[in-house]
């Protein structure tokens, strides 16, 4: 058999011309339509990474403030500690400054003050 090449003609070329026109139009409308979708997605994504930085941004911040005041915090708890124990210390002075024998023991040892016919002697301390 012999290969015969056949002519194709198009049929009814002014409707074939019509729709084809029409699909490139439909083509433009969509590749249109994709560029914006592309745009707004975008747009959405660089929103949304901002909002992301920026609240990242403020708990990094707050965690590093909140660190600073539970440090601060911690520091005046062990001061409190101590002005408890000096406050308890303090106390205890003022009762002994009330009591009569121990404003007598204060003044014989501090100021070497005796009772009438009191002899006091004052010995060296040794240091081992």
């Amino acid at each position: 058999m012999i290969s015969e090449k056949k002519k194709i003609t198009e049929i009814n070329q002014p409707y074939v011309m019509k729709q084809s026109k029409e699909q490139e139009k439909l083509q433009a409308i969509r590749d249109k339509r994709r560029r914006g979708l592309v745009r707004r997605l975008t747009a959405l994504a660089a929103v949304g990474v901002m909002i992301a930085v920026v609240f990242t941004v403020i708990l990094v911040s707050q965690w590093s403030t909140i660190e600073a005041k539970q440090a601060e915090k911690e520091e005046l708890e062990n001061k409190l500690e101590e002005l408890q124990v000096e406050e308890k210390r303090l106390k205890q002075e003022v009762k002994n400054y009330n009591d009569l024998d121990y404003i007598a023991e204060i003044a014989r040892r501090d100021y070497y003050l005796t009772k009438p016919g009191e002899t006091l002697f004052k010995l060296p301390e040794t240091s081992d």
